[in-house]
């Protein structure tokens, strides 16, 4: 008989999937007797299915997930039904996501229902895919911040007043500040002026928008499903003006 000392944590190559299953028991039995709590959990639930697929999810979630044209939301969640429609996964269903989220040792995974009957998933290391960030939270509602505010100046605002706030070239999301400091423009060399536009969050989160707080408390959205945020979301927009004269320069 195998004991769990002999496995060192591991599956021998050689250890066909009914064997699998006929050792766990032993193997639990055996490891709880010699002190070895650390087996018990992994062997409780050990199968054909989830046995070695923790790792190659992981890694699909935090780098592989472009290559199989899945969408990623900001904050690292991907739709469980669409990871099970790609190989290895396609066996497994959503009980067995939990289990593997659940025993995973370096809990890299995360499984949670985001929407009334609908589960996703996120690995919480660090992604390559660089514009997921798994420490944003998502604003669930317009109570969570103070306010979503998007500058432009006067030419920017005769193309967004007509086609909303779009992002930029490079960009991936649309970046918002929840309030106007005190001294805005005050580090300006000259005197200018500043078109600010007053996103409805209430508004928009019923439209179908989503939003995220980052990690320096301001706001980032993808916007609608061409990456805009449209006029009818605007709830006030208002010219920020101010001047400067020199008084005195030594």
């Amino acid at each position: 008989m195998l004991f769990a000392s002999s496995l060192n944590g591991k599956l021998p190559r050689f250890i066909s999937p009914v064997q699998i299953q006929r050792y766990s028991t032993a193997l639990i039995s055996k490891s709880q007797r010699l002190g070895h709590k650390r087996f018990k959990n992994w062997f409780e639930i050990v199968n054909v299915k989830t046995a070695k697929v923790g790792p190659r999810l992981a890694w699909l979630l935090r780098h592989g997930a472009r290559f199989h044209d899945l969408y990623v939301r900001p904050d690292g969640f991907v739709l469980v039904d669409e990871v099970l429609r790609i190989n290895p996964f396609r066996r497994l269903n959503l009980a067995d996501l939990k289990e593997i989220a659940k025993i995973d040792p370096l809990k890299r995974l995360q499984v949670k229902e985001l929407r009334p009957r609908q589960w996703w998933i996120r690995a919480v290391a660090k992604h390559s895919i660089k514009f997921v960030y798994p420490t944003w939270k998502e604003i669930m509602n317009v109570s969570q911040v103070k306010g979503a505010i998007y500058f432009t100046d006067a030419d920017g605002w005769q193309r967004i007043r007509l086609e909303g706030i779009r992002k930029g070239p490079d960009e991936d999301m649309i970046h918002l500040f929840q309030t106007i400091t005190e001294h805005f423009g005050y580090s300006r060399a000259e005197s200018s002026t500043i078109i600010v536009i007053h996103i409805d969050v209430s508004q928009a989160l019923r439209y179908g928008l989503t939003f995220f707080a980052k990690h320096d408390r301001n706001i980032a959205t993808e916007g609608d499903a061409d990456g805009c945020i449209l006029p009818h979301l605007f709830q006030k927009v208002e010219r920020l003006q101010w001047s400067k004269a020199v008084i005195l320069d030594n």
